[in-house]
């Protein structure tokens, strides 16, 4: 039970952040407040949105530096959409019809024209910002509707109703993952793509859904990051492409694929978001985030290293002692009479 507990990254994670959330307490008792750790997972909802969907990639051995280049677009037709008057649910289907767009076309490009996940994607990156530049003429959008506003204020046992929803959607996606068979092929398309095409499995069709996938995971991180923000800058998503996938790899997705899930995409968010909170409440300077938040993830992942290569060792020396006492304990057979004689003929 032991050794299956310290296996799981996101439980080692969690361990972590509750010992430097009460380290940070010990110096500002601020940041222990309910309302102060609130307000950090609400923060950490567009990353985690993001690192769910760029989870999908990952676990198929692929990666995806263009979701939050996705996200600003989506954000952008959004918003666009809001300020022409279309209505708030036409608006919101706009949003996650961009980002399904965007991850579509390099779902296309990496599936159909067998370009490399990190050119295609790098490639769509710059086609998306330039497309925000072209929409928007470069300018900030603001002035947006109070209806997307209000999704943000809203609240339930005093938790916005955004947090609600993304860690119910990040459930879900968790179940599905585990039940659903087909689901199950992004694990194997990951673990090992020539064994799983031998077995049957559509390799192709279950890349293709990772990356549509993590554009619809864009869109909705837009959805989410017009809510509380309620303007569109156009560094919208700049950056985050990279926090998505070390906050996957924080939480224990594998980059060699088949391994993780949307739970360790959350937690590895959320560690980070919290890591930043912690910094202003210490009043260390902002350029200094993204030091800290590289240290702590080398940190985590070293001494996740560790842990899983201790845990192996163990197991391997359980197994070689089982095999030793099996065959002290296995019955000699006896050796048939006249057979060295047969032999020395």
């Amino acid at each position: 039970m032991m050794n299956r507990l310290l296996r799981r990254r996101e439980l080692i994670v969690l361990l972590l952040l509750a010992v430097l959330a009460l380290a940070i307490g010990t110096v500002s008792s601020n940041f222990l407040r309910p309302t102060t750790l609130i307000n950090v997972a609400n923060s950490s909802l567009v990353l985690t949105l993001i690192a769910v969907g760029e989870m999908f990639v990952i676990l198929t051995r692929g990666i995806d530096v263009s979701v939050g280049a996705t996200t600003g677009l989506a954000a952008v037709i959004l918003a666009e959409a809001l300020n022409a008057g279309v209505s708030l649910p036409l608006a919101i289907v706009l949003g996650l019809f961009t980002g399904l767009a965007g991850g579509t076309v390099n779902a296309i490009g990496v599936t159909v024209f067998r370009v490399s996940p990190i050119i295609m994607t790098l490639g769509t990156l710059g086609v998306y910002r330039g497309a925000m530049l072209l929409i928007t003429g470069g300018s900030w959008i603001e002035q947006i509707p109070q209806s997307i506003k209000s999704m943000a204020a809203q609240r339930v046992l005093e938790v916005p109703v955004l947090v609600w929803t993304t860690l119910i959607l990040a459930i879900a996606t968790t179940i599905v993952l585990r039940r659903l068979k087909q689901a199950r092929y992004l694990y194997a398309v990951g673990d090992n793509m020539e064994g799983a095409y031998l077995l049957g499995i559509p390799v192709r069709a279950t890349t293709f859904s990772a990356y549509c996938l993590a554009g619809l995971f864009s869109g909705i991180a837009a959805v989410v990051f017009v809510a509380q923000i309620g303007f569109v800058p156009m560094q919208t998503g700049n950056g985050l492409e990279l926090k998505a996938v070390a906050a996957d790899v924080l939480g224990g997705v594998s980059l060699t694929g088949g391994v993780g899930g949307p739970l360790s995409a959350l937690v590895g968010s959320l560690f980070l978001t919290a890591v930043d909170s912690m910094l202003i409440f210490l009043e260390v300077p902002g350029h200094w985030n993204n030091a800290v938040g590289g240290a702590m993830l080398l940190a985590v992942v070293l001494l996740d290293y560790r842990i899983r290569r201790s845990v192996a060792e163990q197991q391997r020396r359980a197994r070689a002692q089982a095999m030793t006492q099996t065959r002290a304990h296995r019955p000699q057979t006896a050796e048939p009479v006249g057979a060295p004689m047969e032999e020395a003929r």
